[in-house]
């Protein structure tokens, strides 16, 4: 099999199975699919998806600087706690949108919202940097090619698994709503984005 190919297959996989674990991003994603429609959460999905692609290059770009220096992802990583918090007191208490409203509400709104959630993800460029060493020990990765496949697979690997919490929002659409009538979905956002600042700052810090 030719080195891009394998590359993109691989890295593809890669992605797919490292996204697989909740995550602002996948709540964002199964969000919009349950309070708007499918197709808003496929334009979460496709704006969440292009920060695999910025990380992958800057690890592409800058693998063996970024190891040395760790300002980038201290900033990253410190940026992570007030995003969490802000956001998840937002939730806590933005009461719940009318259908009118919710018919109105504009797609590049949702599509900003995912892309800065996967923006201010601090494990992409250490999870990308690690893969990158990884691949190194099969691939020279020196090509265009070989490069293009790579950052291409991070992108189509993240996209896949997003689709796929969209569908199953929509697919279950109707049980997980019922789930949320008795408990605010808006809430259940807000204590995990405040529990995950908790354990940011901990991780940190503690």
């Amino acid at each position: 099999m030719p080195e891009p190919i394998a590359i993109l297959l691989l890295t593809a996989l890669i992605s797919f199975v490292g996204s697989v674990q909740p995550g602002p991003l996948n709540l964002a994603v199964v969000q919009a699919t349950l309070s708007r429609s499918f197709k808003d959460g496929v334009y979460v999905a496709v704006s969440g998806s292009l920060p695999e692609v910025i990380y992958t290059i800057a690890a592409l770009k800058g693998r063996f600087w970024l190891m040395q220096n760790q300002i980038l992802l201290e900033a990253l990583q410190l940026a992570a706690i007030p995003f969490f918090l802000i956001t998840g007191l937002l939730s806590l208490f933005t009461k719940a949108k009318t259908t009118a409203a919710i018919k109105t509400t504009k797609i590049p709104k949702a599509s900003l919202s995912g892309f800065g959630k996967g923006m201010l993800n601090p494990q992409l460029l250490p999870f990308w940097l690690v893969v990158l060493v990884y691949l190194h020990s099969f691939y020279s990765l020196r090509s265009f090619s070989s490069q293009l496949s790579f950052v291409l697979g991070a992108a189509l690997g993240s996209f896949a698994i997003l689709l796929l919490f969209a569908w199953l929002a929509k697919r279950f659409q109707g049980q997980l709503q019922g789930l949320f009538l008795r408990f605010s979905f808006n809430k259940a956002i807000g204590l995990l984005f405040i529990s995950m600042a908790v354990g940011q700052t901990l991780r940190i810090f503690f």
